[in-house]
This record gives structure tokens, C-alpha cells and sequence, in this order.
């Protein structure tokens, strides 16, 4: 038992699985789903403000000029030529007015493009793609009527230089006597321009086939029509994306928020905070506890409940735990005040008295003392009245209404030195007196980490239960408390976690506490209903009262002594 207060709290969390991240992303699943619809709502904001916008296509084909075939090539060229300067400009006056801009693209491998032009007008997109198109095929037609022309002229400028020369050369000729040298030169002279007249001739000739024959550079395969709809915005299809972005961006949220947030959420987070140490008990969450400032004793009024039964759980595993060395003193406290330490002290000393042992409550808690509220008792007298010799211990004890076995000693008076009166030889001495009355006493002490009072007190006590309650208590809280408990030896026994979650309870509760200890029965041998198994005298613990104080009395000179005499030592 003792070796188990020694473990070192755990600093990192394990390896998450796929199962740890869907468990992380459930429980913040409003985080998830606020995102979501932000995220939605936002989209669903901005493209109410956006100008709808209408997209028209026209699907053109690019014809090739003259002798030039089709290629990848030339089909990049007219895309290139189709954002020409010129083009727009004979789009402009189509339209009338100044075209918006247009996007041409390749459709597939074929020699057909698409037109396409955007604009807040349904009608004008329709009427720009088209006046594109055609404004292209106005443009590109004439640019090729036009180079073939001026390449005509350029040839038929030749031809008449080279007219002129044979005319001259003729003329020279005629005055040259055959078969003189003179003759002979101008004849082959003649002959190369007779020659070069036939070739640009039959260029010009070409040339003028050409433009007679030419067509349109393209076609207008299917025109532009006025969009029914607008494409931009595009409210379901923005929603859509929006969600998505939402979603991951929610789950990110939600695993950050998590690795951010320390608060204990199950068993599994309340064990790796302190190094393994067991938890001996899981009290589920109860709907008179959602206010923790108001007492409710619920295993006494309402003993068939999920959390009573919890308790009696808790009970059955102190027992369990002062097998070896019996427990006289037990302490609850907790990390901080809002862990339910006095809920869980004043439960498990009901359930103990109800078990058959005597049991006396101790309010050590001389700060904020509250468990006089949870039996409807006065605070005039209490452990500070029989500390300062205002009162006796049997004046300063008050019986439990319905329970006959359970005292309570309140806490009295609020001293102003808690600390100092907490370590002082005369509440050994009354710890003492109550252990040798009473088959246990219950210590409800102050939190561990805002003052020192609970370490102090931990030094006096036979066991320790330390209280956290989930979704309230966090990691480093736990793991101080833990740390500080240790630096004192304390002797832990266990943890407890309050507000457990139901799959935790129910695992443990259900099936799991059955085969926990060795098939013990339901409580260890205990009826549900808290009696003893058929012994009147039996204290809970298995033995009868008498002999179990007999065994126990005058073990208390001091916390040094009483250690000794169990053969604890220092807690390991």
C-alpha cells in the first residue's frame, strides 16, 4: 500500500489513438459545430454582399489560312492573337461600348475553344462572348486578305521592273547583229528575265486564288446565350466549402483546446496525474450536486442512487485497503475547495456508520468549514472549543439525526492560526481520545494546495484519500497535491474522482468493481444494503468493535509512535 504513495506523477499524456481523438472530438463537439456554423454563416454573409456575377460561353472553331494545317502550335498562336488589342477593339464596337474582359481556352485536343466572358449583366456576357468571336474572326480574316494582298502588290512591283527590263534589253537587240557576242549575251539575258516574269506571275497568280478563295479564319460553332443563373455567387456550393473549412478547421480547434486544457476529464487522466496511484473510488455526478454550494448527503436520502452506491463502493475499498494496517484515522482532502472533499467525507462516514462501524466526522477544515451544513447541526462547538479548553470532547460531539453510529465534531469557531493549532500535541491528543471511542475517524481537512493545514494533519492520519473531481480538477493541481502529500510522507491510500463520467462509472460500477477484488460479491461480503454479513458486532471491517479497539487502543502517544507501532515508517 505504501509503495504506491510514492509513485511519481505523470508529466506527459500517452500516445493518442484514433479512439482517444474521436472521444476529444465528441466532447467538444459544440466547438466543432460553432466553428461549422460560423464558418457557414460567414459565407453565407459575404456572398450576400457580393455582386451577382453571369457567365455566357461561346464555342468557336479556329480554321486554318492557306496552306498551314493545324497544330498545337498554331492553336496557342490564335489564342494569343484572340487577346489581341485589335480584337477587343472591334468587340468595342459590336457592343456599342467597352467589352469586359474575356478568357479563351482550348477544349480538349480539338480546334475548338471556348469564349468566355463574365459580367454583372446576364444579356451583355452573352453579347461579349459572341462579339469576341466574332470580332476574331473579322479581324484575323482581314489580316490574312491583307498580307495576301500586299504580298501581291510587293510580287506584281517586281514584275513590272522586271517588264521594263526585258523591254530595254529587247529594244538592244533589235539593233545587235546575230551572232556576234553582243548577240549572244543579251539573248541569255532576256532568256533569265523571261524566267523570273513566268515565276512572279505565277506567284501573283497564286496569290490572287488565294484571296478569292480565302474563308473565314473561324466559326462560330455554338453562340453565347444569356445565363439563367448567376455563377458567382454561388450560395449551396460556397456553403458546402465553407462547411468543410469549417470542419477541419473545428477539429483543430477542438484538439487544441484540448492539448491546452488540464482539467482531469476521466479515470484514465486522474490515474497518469499521479503515477499510478489507484482510484478507489468513482462517484457519478448527480443533479442536486450541479449547485456545489448547497450540502446534500445523497447516501442518505437517496441510498438506491448511482452515487450512493458509489459510495458504499468506496467503503468497500477502504476496508479493503486496512486489511494489513488498520485504518483508525482516515483523512479526505483534496487539491483545491471546489473538488467535493467534504461531500465525499461526510457520504463515506454515512455509509460507514451505516455499515455498522462507529464513525466519528472531524470538520479539520478550520478555514471554510461546511460539514455541520450537511447534518443541519450548529458550529457554536466543535474541534477549536475542545482545542482552546472551552468545552469538553463529549460536549463538543453531536449525534446524527437517523444515525445512530456517526458523531460529528464540528469545527468550531474560526481560529486565526489554523496551522499552528492543527500541529499542535492537543489535536494528537483529541485524535487519540476519538480513535479509541469509534472504529474510525474521518478527517474533512482544507485543500492542498492554498495552505498547509492538510499536510500537517496527513502526518497524524493512518490513510489519505485524495479527491478530484472531473472537468473541474487539472493535471498540475493534482500532481502539486500529490507532490506536496509525498514530501510529508503521507500514507495515500488512493484517489477519488467526483463527477464521473458514465462510461467510466459504468465500466467500474458495472462489471468492472465485481471482478476488481477476486469476486468478493457485490460490496466484499456486505449486503447492498450496507448491514454486516449476519455478525451484530462486526465494525465493518470483518472483525467485532471490541477486540478490533482493544487491538487498536494506545497505539496514539504521537504520530511518531503510532507509525512506528503499525510498522509504517515513513510511507513508501
Amino acid at each position: 500500500m505504501n509503495d504506491v504513495s510514492q509513485r511519481a506523477p505523470a508529466d506527459v499524456r500517452d500516445e493518442l489513438n484514433l479512439l482517444d481523438y474521436w472521444t476529444i472530438i465528441w466532447r467538444r463537439k459544440f466547438t466543432v459545430l460553432l466553428t461549422v456554423v460560423v464558418a457557414v454563416v460567414a459565407a453565407a454573409g459575404i456572398d450576400a454582399t457580393r455582386t451577382r456575377e453571369y457567365t455566357s460561353s461561346a464555342q468557336l472553331l479556329f480554321i486554318a489560312q492557306g496552306t498551314a494545317g493545324f497544330s498545337s502550335a498554331t492553336m496557342a498562336t490564335d489564342i494569343q492573337l484572340f487577346q489581341s488589342t485589335k480584337v477587343k477593339a472591334r468587340a468595342a464596337e459590336l457592343l456599342g461600348q467597352a467589352p469586359p474582359g474575356v478568357s479563351v481556352a482550348q477544349i480538349g485536343t480539338t480546334q475548338v475553344a471556348a469564349v468566355t466572358v463574365t459580367s454583372a449583366n446576364s444579356r451583355l456576357a452573352a453579347d461579349a462572348a459572341n462579339a469576341y468571336a466574332k470580332a476574331y474572326i473579322t479581324v484575323t480574316t482581314k489580316d490574312y486578305v491583307d498580307q495576301q494582298t500586299s504580298t501581291a502588290k510587293a510580287y506584281q512591283a517586281q514584275l513590272t521592273t522586271v517588264q521594263n527590263q526585258i523591254n530595254a534589253l529587247t529594244a538592244q537587240l533589235a539593233a545587235a547583229k546575230p551572232g556576234t557576242a553582243q548577240f549572244s549575251n543579251l539573248t541569255a539575258q532576256l532568256a533569265g528575265l523571261f524566267t523570273q516574269r513566268t515565276s512572279l506571275e505565277s506567284q501573283i497568280a497564286a496569290l490572287q486564288l488565294a484571296v478569292s478563295q480565302s474563308s473565314a479564319s473561324g466559326e462560330i460553332t455554338q453562340p453565347a446565350k444569356p445565363a439563367a443563373k448567376p455563377s458567382s455567387p454561388q450560395p449551396i456550393q460556397d456553403a458546402v466549402i465553407a462547411g468543410v473549412i469549417g470542419l477541419v478547421l473545428g477539429v483543430g480547434l477542438a484538439l487544441l483546446r484540448d492539448r491546452l486544457d488540464d482539467r482531469i476529464r476521466s479515470k484514465d487522466d486522474l490515474e497518469k496525474s499521479v503515477g499510478g496511484l489507484p482510484a478507489i473510488g468513482l462517484i457519478p455526478t448527480t443533479g442536486e450536486w450541479r449547485d456545489g454550494k448547497t450540502p446534500y448527503l445523497i447516501a442518505a436520502t437517496r441510498p438506491k442512487s448511482p452515487a450512493a452506491e458509489a459510495f458504499r463502493g468506496l467503503r468497500t475499498s477502504v476496508r479493503f485497503a486496512g486489511l494489513d494496517n488498520p485504518i483508525k484515522v482516515l483523512q479526505i482532502t483534496s487539491p483545491s475547495s471546489a473538488d467535493g472533499k467534504t461531500t465525499t467525507a461526510a457520504n463515506l462516514a454515512w455509509t460507514m456508520a451505516e455499515a455498522g462501524q462507529t464513525v466519528v466526522l472531524v470538520d479539520c477544515d478550520l478555514r471554510r468549514p461546511r460539514v455541520h451544513d450537511f447534518f443541519n447541526l450548529a458550529n457554536d462547538k466543535g474541534m477549536t472549543s475542545v482545542l482552546l479548553g472551552e468545552s469538553t470532547l463529549a460536549e463538543a460531539l453531536q449525534a446524527v439525526p437517523n444515525q445512530p453510529r456517526l458523531r460529528v465534531l464540528a469545527s468550531g469557531s474560526v481560529p486565526p492560526n489554523p496551522s499552528e493549532l492543527l500541529s499542535s500535541k492537543a489535536t494528537a491528543d483529541v485524535f487519540t481520545a476519538l480513535s479509541n471511542h469509534a472504529d474510525i475517524v474521518i478527517l474533512d481537512s482544507a485543500p492542498v494546495l492554498p495552505v498547509t493545514d492538510a499536510a500537517i494533519l496527513a502526518t497524524q492520519a493512518d490513510a489519505v484519500i485524495l479527491v478530484a473531481s472531473a472537468s473541474i480538477s487539472t493535471r498540475r493541481g493534482v500532481a502539486r497535491a500529490l507532490e506536496t502529500l509525498q514530501r510529508v510522507s503521507a500514507p495515500l491510500i488512493g484517489v477519488v474522482l467526483n463527477r464521473t463520467p458514465d462510461s467510466d462509472a459504468y465500466v467500474y460500477y458495472g462489471y468492472g468493481y465485481g471482478y476488481e477484488y477476486g469476486g468478493y460479491g457485490t460490496y466484499g461480503g456486505e449486503s447492498s444494503n450496507g448491514s454486516s454479513n449476519g455478525n451484530g458486532s462486526s465494525n465493518g471491517d470483518g472483525e467485532p468493535g471490541g477486540r478490533r479497539r482493544a487491538r487498536s487502543s494506545g497505539r496514539r502517544s504521537s504520530s511518531s509512535g503510532r507509525h512506528a507501532a503499525q510498522g509504517k515508517g515513513p510511507a513508501a
